[in-house]
C-alpha cells in the first residue's frame, strides 16, 4: 500500500470515525505525514482492517463498537496522554496514563484505573489499598495486559466497547483500549525522529530505527521517547518529564512461525501541588470560570514512578489452527509525597512502593482465516506482588495515620472462548464463555487516625472470587454495504480487601465485593453514495449488578476525620452511539460523532452500608442524586478535513474539530450537603472545546511539518482531586484543577 492511501486511511482516525487506521504494518512509521490527505486520489472512503476480535477483519464487516484511532494524527494534534488520545471517542471518558501522574503524585500501577466506558467506571481503593484494585476496563499494549510503552512509535489505537471477556484475557468488563506499536520490518531499513516544542516550556523528541539484520529472517525495531513541559498553573506544580526506550526483535525463521523478543522502560517524574483551586459556598473571590473559589500555595509533592517490561509473542501456524503464547513480566516502582491543603483539613502524605511486580501468561488457539467457523479458545495466568507503605501527616509533622502493606498477591487464572459460524449466507452467529478464577491474600498493618492499629493477614486476610460470563451475538448482512448486529454479554470484575478508617475512626476491614455486568446492544454498521458517505451507530441497555466505590468519606460532615466505606448500590445504563464520516470531494471530509449516556443507581435507600458498630446507614445518605457521578451525558464531535494539493507535489492538510460535552455531576454529594447548598460546587458546567492543525507534508513523504492550537478559546472547567467536605456548620469546600488551558505547538518529522 502507498503512503498516498495511507494518507487517506489516517484522515477517517482525525474525523472521528470507527474506522481509521490501516492493519499494523511493521514497516510503518510514526511521522505525522502519514495521515495528511492525499490530493485528488480518491472521492471513496478507505476500507480499514483491524484485529480488534483476535483475528484480521475490516471494521464495517466486525459486529462489535468498535473505534480506532491512529498514532500519527494523535502526534500531529499534540494528543500523548491516553486520555487526549480517547477524548473523542463516543461513549468514553477519562483515562489514567502510565506515563504521566495522577492527581497523586505516584502516578498508578494501573493505566484504565481513571478510564470510564459507557457510564462503567473503575473501582478505586481506599486506605492503604492505592494501587492494582482490578479496574473494570482494559488496556493492552501489544497484546500485553496493562502493557508498557504504549505512548509513543505507535501505529493505532482500536477501543472496543462492552464486555470482552471472552477475547481478552483479564478485566474487560465494560470494555478495553488496545494499542499496537510497530513491529521491525525483516526487509527494509529505515527509520523516523520527530522534534516537537509548545508552550509551557514544552519539548518532546521521538524517534525509532528499523534494522533488516538477517533479511526476511530476523529484525530489529529500536524507539525512544522524551516528554517534558512545565505545570499550566504554576512552573513547578504539575511539571512531569517521561523517559521512555523500547526494543523489539523480531525473528522469523519460516512463513508459519514468528518468535517476537521486546523490552519497555519508562521513567516518570511528576510534580503534584503549587496553585490549588479551593472552591467554597462561602462567597469569596470568583474563580472564572470554574467557579468561585480562592487560590493557596500548596507545596509541591515530587513524585517518580519507573515501569519495566520484558516480553515475548509466539504466533506458530499448525495448518488448522495458529497457536499464541504471550508470556510477559512487568514492574513498577513508585515513591511521592502529597499535599493537601483545605480550610479546616491539610495533610501531607507519603507513598512508598518498592515492589509491584506482574507476571503474565497467556496462550491461544485461533482458527486459520480461511476457514469456515472462526473460533478462539485461551487461557490467562496473572500474578502481582505488592509491597506499599502509605502515611499520612499533619503539616507540623505529626503522625496522622499509617498503613503498610508488607505482602498482597493476586492470583488469578481465566479460561476464554468464542466462535462464529455462518448459518445461512447473510446470517451468522456467535458465541463466548469465559470463567475467571482470582484469589487476593493481604498482609496489612493499619494505624487510624485514632491511633490504634490493627493487623489483616492469614486466612482473615485473604479472598476469592470466581464466575462464568459469556456473549452470544447475531449479525445479519442487510446488503453488502449495511449489516445489523444485536447482543448480549455478562462481565465480571473481582473485588479486593484492604484495611482502612473506620466510621468511628478506628481501623476496621473493608471489603469491595465482585462487580457483574450484564449488557444488551444493538448496532448498525452502513456504506452509502457509493462508498463516499459510513454511518456507524449503536444503542445498549446495562444492567450492573453492584456499582461500588471504596474511596467515599462517610462522615464528610466532620473535617479531618476522613473515613471509608464499600458503597454498593445497583445501577443501570442506557444510551447510544452515532459515528458517521462523509467524503465530500477528494479534498474534503467531513466526520460526526454523537453519544449519549444515562447512568444511573437503582434501589439506594435499600442499599445499606455496615458502620463497623453493629448499625447500618442508607447508601442515599452518601449518594443524594441519582445520576453517577463523573459521567458526561451528551458529548459530541464535529470534524472537517480540507485538502490542498501545493506547487512540486507537496499537500497541506487543514484540520478543526470542535467537542461538545453536557453538563454533568463532577462528585457524589451527601443529602445533608445538598441542602446546605453544595450542589452547584460539584456541578461542572457545559464545555466547548475547538482544536486546529494543520499539516505540510514533501512530495517525497520524508518531511512533515505540523502546527497546532489544542483548546482554542482557552475553556476552563473543573476536574475534581478531592472529595467535598464539611455541611453541618462548616462551610462546604472542595478541591478542583482547572482543566487544560490552550496548548500550541509545532511537530517537525523525517522518514527515512
Amino acid at each position: 500500500m502507498s503512503f498516498r492511501a495511507l494518507c487517506c486511511i489516517g484522515l477517517s482516525c482525525a474525523a472521528g470515525a470507527p474506522f481509521g487506521a490501516s492493519a499494523q504494518s511493521a514497516a510503518g512509521s510514526a511521522s505525522a505525514g502519514h495521515d495528511a490527505a492525499q490530493a485528488g486520489e480518491s472521492d471513496k472512503l478507505q476500507e480499514v482492517v483491524v484485529t480488534a476480535e483476535r483475528r484480521t477483519s475490516a471494521v464495517q464487516k466486525t459486529a462489535d463498537s468498535i473505534s480506532v484511532r491512529s498514532g500519527a494524527e494523535m502526534e500531529s494534534q499534540g494528543r500523548y496522554s491516553l486520555a487526549q488520545i480517547l477524548e473523542d471517542v463516543p461513549g468514553v471518558l477519562g483515562g489514567a496514563t502510565n506515563n504521566t501522574g495522577s492527581s497523586t503524585g505516584s502516578g498508578t500501577d494501573a493505566a484504565a484505573a481513571g478510564l470510564t466506558i459507557r457510564g462503567i467506571q473503575s473501582n478505586s481503593g481506599a486506605g492503604g489499598s492505592i494501587t492494582s484494585v482490578a479496574p473494570a476496563a482494559a488496556i493492552y499494549v501489544d497484546g500485553v495486559y496493562e502493557g508498557v510503552g504504549g505512548g509513543y512509535d505507535i501505529d493505532r489505537v482500536e477501543v472496543l466497547r462492552g464486555p470482552q471477556g471472552t477475547l481478552y484475557g483479564r478485566s474487560a468488563t465494560s470494555g478495553l483500549v488496545a494499542i499496537h506499536t510497530f513491529d521491525p520490518d525483516l526487509s527494509r531499513f529505515g527509520g523516523n525522529a520527530s522534534l516537537e516544542f509548545g508552550n509551557y516550556s514544552l519539548q518532546h523528541y521521538t524517534a525509532a530505527v528499523n534494522l533488516p539484520v538477517v533479511d526476511n529472517v530476523l529484525g530489529l525495531r529500536v524507539a525512544g521517547n522524551y516528554y517534558k513541559r512545565n505545570g499550566y498553573y504554576s512552573s513547578d506544580g504539575g511539571e512531569l518529564s517521561n523517559s521512555d526506550g523500547k526494543i523489539k526483535l523480531l525473528y522469523q525463521p519460516s512463513e508459519n512461525l514468528s518468535i517476537l523478543f521486546g523490552a519497555a522502560l519508562q521513567n516518570n517524574i511528576t510534580h503534584t501541588g503549587g496553585v490549588t483551586y479551593a472552591l467554597s459556598n462561602v462567597p469569596t473571590t470568583a474563580l472564572t470560570p470554574v467557579g468561585p473559589g480562592t487560590t493557596t500555595n500548596t507545596p509541591v509533592g515530587p513524585g517518580s514512578n519507573d515501569f519495566r517490561q520484558y516480553w515475548a509473542l509466539v504466533n506458530w501456524d499448525l495448518g488448522a489452527a495458529t497457536l499464541t503464547y504471550q508470556p510477559a513480566f512487568r514492574s513498577w516502582e513508585s515513591i511521592a509525597t502529597n499535599h493537601l491543603r483545605l480550610p479546616g483539613l491539610a495533610f501531607d502524605q507519603a507513598i512508598n512502593t518498592p515492589k509491584d511486580n506482574f507476571i503474565t501468561h497467556e496462550l491461544r488457539l485461533a482458527s486459520n482465516p480461511a476457514s469456515k467457523l472462526f473460533w478462539q479458545v485461551g487461557a490467562l495466568y496473572y500474578d502481582n506482588d505488592l509491597s506499599n507503605i502509605n502515611s499520612v501527616f499533619f503539616p507540623w509533622g505529626a503522625l496522622a495515620f499509617n498503613s503498610v502493606t508488607r505482602e498482597k498477591t493476586t492470583r488469578a487464572a481465566g479460561l476464554f472462548a468464542e466462535a462464529t459460524y455462518p448459518i445461512a449466507p447473510s446470517w451468522r452467529v456467535t458465541a463466548g464463555v469465559r470463567y475467571d478464577y482470582t484469589k487476593v491474600a493481604v498482609n496489612q498493618d493499619y494505624t487510624s487516625i485514632t491511633g490504634v492499629t490493627q493487623s489483616l493477614g492469614g486466612d482473615a486476610g485473604i479472598r476469592r472470587f470466581s464466575n462464568e460470563t459469556y456473549k452470544a451475538r447475531l449479525e445479519h448482512d442487510l446488503t453488502a454495504e449495511n449489516m445489523l448486529y444485536a447482543s448480549v454479554s455478562t462481565g465480571f470484575s473481582p473485588g479486593d480487601v484492604t484495611v482502612t478508617t473506620g466510621i468511628t475512626g478506628n481501623p476496621v476491614v473493608l471489603d469491595l465485593k465482585a462487580e457483574t455486568l450484564t449488557a444488551y446492544e444493538i448496532g448498525s454498521k452502513n456504506r452509502f453514495l457509493k462508498d463516499s458517505l459510513q454511518v456507524n451507530g449503536a444503542i445498549y441497555y446495562y444492567d450492573y449488578g453492584s456499582y461500588q466505590t471504596a474511596g467515599i468519606n462517610v462522615t464528610p460532615e466532620q473535617q479531618g476525620n476522613p473515613t471509608f466505606a464499600t458503597l454498593a448500590s445497583p445501577a443501570q445504563v442506557y444510551g447510544g452511539e452515532l459515528e458517521a464520516l462523509y467524503q465530500l470531494t477528494s479534498y474534503d471530509r467531513l466526520g460526526v460523532s454523537l453519544s449519549y449516556t444515562n447512568a444511573y443507581y437503582v434501589d439506594k435507600t435499600g442499599a445499606l452500608i455496615p458502620t463497623g458498630t453493629g448499625s447500618y446507614v442508607s447508601f442515599a445518605r452518601f449518594f443524594a442524586r441519582d445520576k453517577i457521578p463523573g459521567v458526561v451525558p451528551i458529548t459530541s464531535t464535529v470534524s472537517y478535513d480540507r485538502t490542498v494539493p501545493l506547487p512540486g507535489g507537496s499537500v497541506l492538510t487543514l484540520h478543526g474539530d470542535v467537542r461538545y460535552l453536557s453538563p454533568y455531576d463532577g462528585l457524589a454529594v451527601t443529602q445533608a450537603q445538598l441542602e446546605a447548598g453544595a450542589y452547584p460546587l460539584i456541578r461542572v458546567s457545559s464545555q466547548v472545546v475547538g482544536d486546529l492543525n494543520a499539516t505540510w507534508v514533501s512530495s517525497n513523504d520524508k518531511f512533515s511539518v505540523t502546527g497546532y492550537v489544542r483548546n482554542v478559546g482557552d475553556t476552563e472547567y473543573k476536574t475534581f482531586g478531592s472529595s467535598l467536605n464539611g455541611g453541618t456548620g462548616s462551610p462546604l469546600t472542595v478541591q478542583v484543577t482547572p482543566s487544560d488551558p490552550r496548548t500550541y505547538g509545532v511537530v517537525a518529522n523525517v522518514r527515512f
